[in-house]
């Protein structure tokens, strides 16, 4: 019989999570920015940890972000901006509503977010506050993630050991953190991922509740992690180990900055193994492709999920949208057999 207790979810890139960057893009257009920009000021800010440690309000950090892009704004002005930022941001309901299914089942639960201190009070305006037995918010605490400090406050407050908890995060170096704290974790990927994850650590993961809906005449699928299962953390935490990497930081690498170049067709696939290969200390652009050529063959197609793309095939029209470079096409009918042209 399980042992778990209590289940703790990050906020941002989990509960929250941006659906368009619609706003930003407009926004750029309108300041005569290119695009990304808005993007590259806000995540690379300097100001960041120390508004995430509630050192910096969140209307400074917005204001340091406009001066950055050449605005000269108040503090009220700022605040909008950073408004403007997140407005592309969806709360995930389905995940809510697990959520609220495995509290009526008698697990505890608890969110622990990096984010500035008005967090808080932003998640009583969503409704979701009563959802959860304890709030950890860095901005509030003066500690963030992956300070195992803040996930033993967690643990407290919840009243659980470590091994009674598991840890739902999206970001690598916060579940390695997790793990060396003694909590089970799990990346999240996505609600179906965790289902299944949490079904296997001994957690009865209520099913979704369905409701048919009209109209529908076209299903997009993404592929990797949906059509492909990709490698799972314990296959990443031993390449990390044989590249004497620390925890989060060849996640960091592979699907980082250089990955986005890949995926927009600005540099070619020799081009990104040898940029991986010197972000990693690799000796040459040859062990990177050796190391990407590992990476590749530990994903594994879901014979579930192709199938039920050709059964809607009868139904609806299907289409494949996933970030990825000019080759993968020609690599997906050679190594699956699979034609996405």
């Amino acid at each position: 019989m399980s042992q778990i207790r209590a289940l703790i979810f990050d906020f941002g890139g989990v509960l929250m999570r941006t659906m368009t960057d619609a706003p930003r893009r407009e926004f750029e257009r309108r300041m005569g920015l290119p695009p990304g920009r808005f993007d590259e000021v806000a995540y690379q800010s300097p100001l960041w940890d120390a508004t995430q440690l509630g050192q910096v309000t969140y209307e400074q950090f917005w204001q340091d972000v406009g001066r950055r892009l050449g605005l000269d704004l108040s503090l009220e002005e700022a605040g909008k901006l950073g408004n403007t930022f997140w407005s592309g941001d969806r709360l995930d309901e389905e995940l809510m509503a697990f959520i609220r299914r495995l509290r009526e089942r008698g697990y505890r639960t608890a969110m622990l977010s990096n984010a500035p201190s008005y967090l808080c009070d932003f998640v009583e305006g969503l409704g979701i506050a009563a959802d959860f037995d304890v709030l950890v918010v860095s901005g509030c605490e003066g500690v963030m993630k992956p300070d195992p400090a803040i996930y033993r406050l967690t643990l407290e407050r919840l009243g659980v050991a470590p091994e009674e908890a598991v840890f739902i995060d999206d970001r690598p170096e916060n579940i390695a953190a997790a793990r060396q704290v003694g909590m089970p974790a799990v990346r999240f990927r996505g609600l179906a991922p965790l289902r299944r994850r949490l079904r296997e650590l001994g957690i009865p993961a209520p099913p979704p509740a369905r409701t048919p809906r009209d109209g529908i005449r076209a299903v997009v699928f993404d592929w990797g992690g949906v059509l492909e299962a990709l490698p799972d953390d314990a296959q990443v935490q031993e390449w990390e180990r044989q590249l004497s990497l620390e925890p989060g930081r060849l996640s960091a690498v592979l699907w980082g900055e250089d990955w986005e170049r890949l995926s927009l067709g600005e540099i070619d696939e020799a081009e990104y193994a040898a940029s991986i290969a010197a972000r990693l200390g690799l000796p040459d652009a040859l062990a990177g492709e050796r190391l990407m050529a590992q990476v590749r063959a530990a994903g594994r197609l879901r014979p579930e999920v192709l199938a039920a793309v050709r059964r809607l095939r009868g139904r609806c029209r299907v289409a494949l949208l996933t970030n990825a470079s000019a080759e993968q096409p020609a690599r997906l009918r050679e190594q699956y057999g699979v034609d996405v042209a």
